[in-house]
C-alpha cells in the first residue's frame, strides 16, 4: 500500500502510518462536492432569517416563511411560548404585508423591523432548545424519549453553533464538553438497568444546568444586540465572550456551490489549435485567476468563490443558489449589499449566470448590456460586484487573454453563415423557415433580426421584450442585450431571470406575448431548430474523474512563475501559490487510488510553503520549492488520476 508514495514524500517526513491512514479514510470519488447540512428545521430557519434580515433590501417575504416555520416548530413542544412569540413578531410581519400595511416601509423602518424580528427570533429559538432539554430532563427515567429530548435540542444548538465557535471559544469546548456528558449520562443509565442511576442523574442535571444558563444568559430574555452592524446571535452575556473576534460569514441553508458533474467541456481556442497552455504565459495566469477566490474580497474569498465557481470551465453553473439572493437555481443577485455593501443597488435583481463560450463576440456585456469593453466589465466584477482590491494590470491583463480563448461548441449542423446544413432534421429546417418569418408582433420583423445567423445569433444590441419590470410605467430602463443562441441547448434556465426552464418554454411565451399565432406543430418545429442551432459536439466530458486533468491545469498556473518573478510581481506569485494549495485540496479526494493522497497533501503544502518563503522574501527557498512540486507532479503525474 505504500510502494507507490515513493521516496519524495517519505523524504518530506510524512509518516508512514499517517500515509496509511489517509489513504484508508478517503472517500471514494467526488470528494469535493460538499453535500448539504443536516439541520433541524428550527436551526434551518433561523439561519436563514439571520442571513436575510442582513440583506438590503430584505426579502421580507422569505423571512416570513421561516418566521412561520420557527412558530411551528416551537408550538410542538412550547405552544405558549409560541404564541407568546407570534404576538412579538405579529405587528411586524403586518408591516410587510401588502394586504394590510398602510404604507411601504422606508429603509430605516425596515431595519428596525429586522432588529425586532431577529431579537424575537432569537429567543424563540432559545425557547425552543430549552424546552427539549427540559423535556428530556423531566424523563430520565424513560431513556430513549430523554435521548430522543436531548438529540433534538443538540440538533437546535447549531442556531448558535457557529457564533460561538468564534466569539467564544472557551465556553464553546465547555459546552462542547457539556452535551457529551448528557449522552454519556444516558448511557449510565441504560447500562445500569434499575429504575433510576443516582450518579447518572446528577451528572445529567450539572450538564443540562451549565448549557441552559448559558442559553438563557445569552439568548434569552434580555437577549443583547449590538447597536449597529450585522445582525448576529452573539453571547454578549458571556465572561468569556471575545468582541472582537473575527466571525466567517455562513450562507444560508439550501445554498448550493458544487460544480456540475458530468463536467462541461470547456474549449479554448489556443488549445482547440495545438497549442500548450505553458507556452502562453498570460493564458495560464489567467486560468489562474478564473479559479482563485484570492482575486475577489469579503466575504466571496472567506467563502472561496471564484469566477469558476458560476462559471464552470467558462459555462453556466446551473445548480449554484443562494437562498435570498437567487429565485431559483442558476441565478444570483451580485449588485446586493452581501458581497459588496457599498455598491449595493438598493433593489434585488438576480440574473441568470450567464454562458462566456465565445464571449469575444459578444458584445456588450452585462444583461443589460451596460460596459461595452470586456475589460471594464471584468474589472467592475472584481471591484464592485466581489468586493475586491484594484486588480494588478498584469493580472486583470491574463484574465482577460483568457477568457478571450473560450469557445463556442462545434455544431455538425450549421454552416458558417449560420444556416443549418442538410445533417439537421426536417423538423429544424422547417423550424428554420419560422425563424426568418415576419411576424406583425415584432413590428414586421423576425427572430432572425435580433438572433442574426451570420453574426453569431447576435445583433449587439439591446431590447425591451417585455420580461424587465421597469422603474415607472413609461421608464425606458427595460431593454436586455441580444444573447446567443449558440451552446444555448446546455445553458437552462433561460431568459435574464431563468424564469423559463427549457426552449420550448421560450417560444411558448414569445407565442403569447406577441401574438405570433404559431400552431402547436410549428411551435415544436421552431423548438427543434433552436435546439439544433444551439447543440454541439461533445458538450461533457466523459469521465467523473476531474483530478488528472486539474492536476495538469495546476501545472499551467506554475508556468507562469519565473515571468511573475522577473515581472517583480511577488503578490500574483503568493496568490498563484495559495490558490493552487486550495485546489489541490478541493479536488484531492477525486483521487482515484486513495494511495497517493499522501503526495496531493505534500503538493499542497509545498505550495503553502511556498507562498510562506515569497512573503518572508527568500526568493532562493522558492525556486527550490518550485521545482520540487514540478518534480514531484512529473514524478506521479500518470497515478493522479
Amino acid at each position: 500500500m505504500l510502494t507507490p508514495i515513493g521516496r519524495n514524500v517519505v523524504n518530506r517526513g510524512l509518516p508512514l502510518v499517517c500515509a496509511m491512514g489517509i489513504a484508508l479514510c478517503a472517500p471514494s470519488s467526488q470528494g469535493h462536492i460538499v453535500p448539504p447540512e443536516d439541520l433541524h428545521p428550527t436551526a434551518e430557519s433561523f439561519r436563514r432569517i439571520e442571513f436575510f434580515l442582513n440583506l438590503n433590501p430584505v426579502p421580507w417575504n422569505l423571512v416570513a416563511e421561516d418566521v412561520d416555520l420557527l412558530e411551528t416548530q416551537l408550538t410542538l413542544i412550547a405552544p405558549t411560548a409560541a404564541t407568546r412569540f407570534r404576538s412579538a413578531v405579529g405587528g411586524d410581519m403586518d408591516l410587510i404585508d401588502p394586504e394590510k400595511a398602510e404604507t411601504p416601509m422606508d429603509s430605516g423602518a425596515s431595519r428596525e423591523a429586522a432588529r425586532r424580528v431577529f431579537r424575537e427570533s432569537t429567543m424563540a429559538v432559545a425557547a425552543t432548545l430549552l424546552a427539549y432539554l427540559d423535556s428530556a430532563e423531566h424523563q430520565l427515567k424513560d431513556t430513549r424519549t430523554a435521548s430522543s429530548g436531548v438529540e433534538t435540542a443538540r440538533r437546535v444548538w447549531a442556531s448558535f453553533e457557529h457564533e460561538i465557535r468564534y466569539s467564544d471559544p472557551i465556553a464553546f469546548r465547555k459546552l462542547g464538553e457539556a452535551w457529551l456528558e448528557l449522552s454519556s449520562a444516558l448511557l449510565m443509565s441504560v447500562k445500569a438497568k434499575d429504575e433510576a442511576n443516582p450518579g447518572a442523574k446528577v451528572a445529567f442535571e450539572e450538564a443540562a444546568t451549565s448549557i441552559r444558563d448559558y442559553v438563557n444568559g445569552n439568548f434569552g430574555p434580555g437577549f443583547e444586540m449590538s447597536e449597529s452592524g450585522r445582525l448576529r446571535a452573539l453571547p454578549r452575556g458571556s465572561d468569556t465572550f471575545q468582541a472582537d473576534a473575527a466571525i466567517p460569514v455562513k450562507l444560508p441553508p439550501g445554498h448550493n456551490m458544487n460544480k456540475q458533474l458530468p463536467r462541461p467541456r470547456q474549449l479554448l481556442n489556443m488549445a482547440e489549435r495545438g497549442i500548450d497552455e505553458k507556452d502562453t504565459i498570460l493564458i495560464a495566469l489567467g486560468d489562474m485567476a478564473f479559479d482563485s477566490p484570492y482575486i475577489f474580497g469579503e466575504p466571496a474569498r472567506s467563502l472561496q468563490i471564484s469566477c469558476n465557481t458560476c462559471h464552470n470551465k467558462s459555462i453556466t453553473n446551473p445548480g449554484f443558489i443562494i437562498p435570498g439572493l437567487s429565485v431559483r437555481a442558476g441565478g444570483v443577485d451580485v449588485s446586493s449589499s452581501f458581497f459588496a455593501p457599498f455598491a449595493n443597488n438598493g433593489h434585488f435583481d438576480p440574473l441568470d449566470i450567464p454562458d462566456l463560450r465565445g464571449i469575444r463576440f459578444t458584445a456588450p456585456y452585462g444583461r443589460n448590456g451596460r460596459f461595452d469593453s470586456l475589460l471594464e466589465f471584468v474589472r467592475n466584477v472584481i471591484v464592485n460586484e466581489f468586493n475586491g482590491a484594484e486588480p494588478d494590470p498584469t493580472l486583470l491583463d491574463g484574465l482577460i487573454a483568457y477568457i478571450l480563448e473560450f469557445d463556442f461548441l462545434a455544431n455538425p449542423y450549421l454552416e458558417n453563415t449560420g444556416q443549418l446544413n442538410e445533417e439537421a432534421s426536417e423538423a429544424a429546417h422547417r423550424g428554420e423557415r419560422i425563424f426568418h418569418q415576419p411576424f406583425d408582433g415584432f413590428g414586421g420583423n423576425s427572430c432572425a433580426g435580433c438572433h442574426v445567423p451570420s453574426a453569431n445569433f447576435l445583433d449587439h444590441r439591446r431590447h425591451d421584450i417585455g420580461t424587465v419590470k421597469g422603474s415607472g410605467p413609461f421608464s425606458r430602463d427595460r431593454a436586455l442585450d441580444t444573447p446567443t443562441l449558440l451552446g444555448i441547448r446546455y445553458t437552462a434556465p433561460y431568459f435574464h431571470d431563468g424564469s423559463q426552464t427549457t426552449l420550448e418554454g421560450v417560444n411558448l411565451w414569445f407565442n403569447d406575448r406577441f401574438s405570433l399565432g404559431l400552431s402547436e406543430a410549428e411551435l415544436k418545429d421552431l423548438t427543434a431548430y433552436v435546439e439544433t442551432v444551439g447543440d454541439g459536439i461533445e458538450a461533457y466530458e466523459d469521465t467523473l474523474h476531474t483530478l488528472e486533468a486539474e492536476m495538469e491545469e495546476f501545472s499551467f498556473f506554475l508556468s507562469a512563475y519565473e515571468y511573475l518573478r522577473q515581472s517583480g510581481k511577488s503578490e500574483l506569485i503568493e496568490i498563484t501559490f495559495s490558490t493552487i494549495a486550495l485546489e489541490i485540496h478541493a479536488h484531492k479526494w477525486d483521487v482515484q487510488d486513495s494511495a497517493y493522497l499522501p503526495v496531493l497533501n505534500l503538493m499542497a503544502e509545498l505550495m503553502e510553503e511556498a507562498s510562506n518563503e515569497q512573503i518572508a522574501g527568500r526568493t532562493k527557498a522558492v525556486d527550490a520549492i518550485v521545482a520540487e512540486y514540478r518534480q514531484l507532479h512529473d514524478e506521479y503525474a500518470d497515478r493522479l488520476k
